[in-house]
């Protein structure tokens, strides 16, 4: 091989080597946009929470980030609101564009500027959510606690077309929506009992946290 031939083949591998780095680059500069993207939605809905709780006629506590154990597993929770009524178990999405889906369906759809995305049911993630919690109240010898489902969309720029009947919302309707009657019942619920019993099973090991996340990212992919 002449020097010529040296100095193309040279080029080439550099060429390539700069094209997968740019393409893996690009790929991980999404994957961190859209992780902030979510964290700041969890953020507004957070703030909200935090402001009905304050101004609440009937005491609330919140937990924001909470994660649990699943089986060998565990899982994160957004938001929970305890109250004498109960608790509202709170999963936020951060998206734009219009949403479409049902509650029997699987996977409910994305649709922004065309480009149509599948994301896993939120309802369905949060009943798997509620029945965690059920569980450890169950272990805490703790019963006849309501717990309630409510799916938020933080961006402004969200667009559902789904059921309204189902326990879906914007972010501009959360405060509306805690203004709902049984949100002002007093079910004889013992918050502070309710709210240690969860934050007992926090779970904290960073191992696990950090397989937790690697765990949400592999099922991410398998949406796209």
């Amino acid at each position: 091989m002449d020097t010529n031939q040296i100095v193309v083949v040279t080029v080439i591998v550099a060429v390539i080597v700069l094209f997968v780095a740019a393409y893996f680059g690009v790929k991980k500069l999404r994957e961190y946009k859209k992780i902030r993207v979510g964290k700041n939605g969890e953020k507004k809905v957070s703030k909200e929470l935090e402001k009905i709780a304050r101004k609440s006629a009937n005491r609330y506590r919140v937990i924001h980030d909470l994660f649990l154990p699943l089986y060998d597993k565990t899982t994160q929770i957004d938001h929970l609101v305890i109250g004498k009524f109960g608790i509202v178990v709170v999963e936020t999405k951060a998206m734009n564009g219009e949403i479409y889906g049902t509650e029997k369906d699987q996977d409910w759809a994305n649709v922004v500027n065309e480009h149509k995305t599948r994301f896993y049911n939120p309802l369905l993630q949060n009943k798997t959510h509620i029945d965690c919690v059920r569980h450890i109240l169950k272990k805490e010898n703790i019963y006849r606690v309501d717990v309630d489902s409510l799916v938020v969309f933080s961006e402004k720029t969200a667009i559902l077309n789904i059921p309204r009947k189902l326990p879906v919302i914007t972010m501009n309707l959360l405060k509306k929506y805690f203004k709902k009657p049984r949100y002002k019942k007093d079910n004889n619920v013992d918050v502070d009992k309710v709210y240690e019993a969860l934050m007992k099973y926090r779970v904290t090991d960073k191992e696990k946290l950090k397989q937790h996340n690697a765990n949400v990212k592999e099922m991410a992919k398998q949406k796209r």
